[in-house]
């Protein structure tokens, strides 16, 4: 009687069938398409010195790069980031004019407008060391830490910056020349910028000695240590030599102090990039030397062990041009950053209002790098206009990269007040932003044959449940059918709404 029992709890409970969908989906790996916080990036804005009268960077461009009849236009259709490069040179010695501030709002509502967010820093010069000043940056900083607040939803990443040429943290004429080295006036720059930096997102430095000098230690962020909010944990890497020479021009090299290209550096961002981006642009311009860097199977390794997410798509023409033939651009347009793939998933047919349903799925990245800024995964259940979500537990920024394959493996509870009927499932991953999280441009795409749903944002899951009207608490006799129990070929069979199970809950 007890173990009678103990099945009828189990049954009451669950709350749905035993009787499960199993689907296998088809994986898409030729495909280019968009999605949202990778891939190629252009840059605007670079040689553009902004003043009050000329206070954009996107609207100063925006006829020529959203313009689907542009003859440039055949790549950016992939595109969803856009390198943006402000140059404050014209304020180096007085506060940013609301002009300027206003522009820059007004530059990221059209990234609104178009679907895109931005790879964004702020620097003085492109083609000087002519910085201002530490008093002064640091104004800018805080002058610009609320408009970025009020615009992370289309920040991508924010890059350090204002240092140097470029912003790049070399050639400097207030804070040193040697841009591997932290002195204080460099710490300072930094230390604001991760104060002006949205909590919720990353920092991105040029060098690696620049976190590990900041941090105090060379020790790679762990798993453990990852999306917990600490400076170690939100600052990122970005790189603007890829391929090239000389340790990537000085980025895994220790300016004197040790080899020119240190593995122990080299090492640091492979198993940093797990946990935060690194992505750049190379800037080979020797002909001879893209002729060796530029091949296939080198750009692909490079990008697979530092697990890129982004990269100019454009600049150095001497090795995107060669990407372009080889194969390396559009294998590169698939996989920068994520790339997920359903492989199959199993679902109950069955299941009851307020009751609980199992959800398992495998899910593989192919994706050179992971999804890095939160965002939440939900099981959509559809029919014709009603839509009821579930939020799954599983973190995708978790979703390893490179082939790995991921197990979802939840009981989920659906809503009480869901009504009977057939529902399609779906899985969505929307912007976290309330702002972009009913726009489906910044919804995560599936590469499987079959499953977009492009007007809602949605990934079919190709099943369906059939909800019925049931408890949505503690399950009692009064709730649902009283279960018999008889023998059938000598097995303890147990039969419940029409339906029979064996003893360990198996429906026969």
């Amino acid at each position: 009687m007890k173990a009678f029992q103990c099945i009828f709890l189990l049954l009451c409970f669950a709350g749905f069938s035993s009787a499960t969908n199993h689907v296998t989906y088809t994986a898409d790996d030729v495909t280019i398409f968009r999605n949202p916080e990778r891939g190629f990036t252009e840059e605007l804005g670079g040689e553009t010195m902004l003043s009050n009268s000329s206070n954009h960077v996107v609207l100063a461009e925006a006829d020529w790069f959203f313009d689907e009849e542009d003859e440039t236009y055949e790549d950016r259709q992939y595109q969803t980031l856009v390198m943006l490069m402000y140059y404050l040179g014209n304020y180096r010695t007085k506060d940013l004019s609301n002009a300027i501030l206003q522009g820059f709002d007004e530059d990221m509502q059209k990234l609104r407008d178009e679907g895109f967010k931005c790879v964004l820093r702020f620097a003085y010069d492109w083609n000087s060391n002519n910085d201002a000043d530490l008093t002064h940056v640091q104004r800018h900083i805080q002058q610009l830490k609320p408009h970025l607040a009020a615009n992370k939803d289309v920040i991508y990443v924010l890059e350090t910056g204002f240092v140097g040429e470029w912003g790049e943290w070399y050639y400097s004429t207030h804070f040193g020349n040697e841009s591997q080295h932290l002195n204080t006036n460099r710490r300072a720059v930094l230390t604001a910028m991760l104060d002006a930096c949205p909590a919720d997102r990353f920092l991105l430095v040029r060098y690696p000695l620049i976190k590990t000098e900041y941090l105090g230690d060379e020790n790679a962020l762990a798993s453990a240590q990852a999306f917990t909010g600490t400076d170690r944990a939100r600052i990122g890497h970005h790189n603007d030599a890829f391929l090239n020479e000389y340790g990537n021009h000085g980025t895994y090299g220790r300016d004197g102090d040790g080899p020119g290209d240190d593995p122990v550096l080299r090492a640091y961002i492979a198993n940093e990039s797990l946990f935060v981006p690194n992505g750049g642009e190379t800037n080979v311009e020797n002909t001879n030397l893209a002729k060796t860097v530029a091949k296939y199977d080198t750009t692909m390794a490079e990008l697979k062990r530092y697990q890129w997410t982004f990269c100019g798509s454009t600049y150095s023409e001497k090795v995107t041009d060669r990407w372009r033939t080889n194969g390396a651009f559009d294998e590169m347009n698939r996989k920068l950053g994520y790339r997920y793939q359903l492989v199959h998933a199993d679902m109950p047919e069955t299941a009851q209002a307020g009751g609980q349903m199992t959800f398992q799925c495998t899910i593989r990245n192919v994706g050179f790098a992971p999804i890095y800024n939160e965002r939440k995964v939900y099981l959509v259940l559809r029919n014709q206009g009603a839509v009821f979500p579930i939020q799954l537990v599983s973190d995708p920024r978790r979703w390893l990269p490179n082939g790995v394959e991921t197990l979802i493996n939840e009981t989920l509870t659906l809503p009480s007040d869901i009504p009977a009927g057939t529902y399609q499932l779906y899985l969505h991953m929307p912007d976290m932003a309330s702002s972009l999280s009913d726009d489906p441009r910044y919804a995560v795409r599936f590469a499987n044959v079959g499953v977009w749903e492009a007007a809602t944002g949605m990934n079919s899951l190709s099943a369906s449940v059939t909800v019925t009207n049931g408890a949505s608490g503690v399950c009692t006799q009064r709730t649902m059918n009283r279960p018999t129990k008889s023998l059938l070929n000598g097995q303890l069979v147990i039969e419940r709404n029409g339906e029979r199970y064996t003893a360990q809950g198996t429906r026969l």
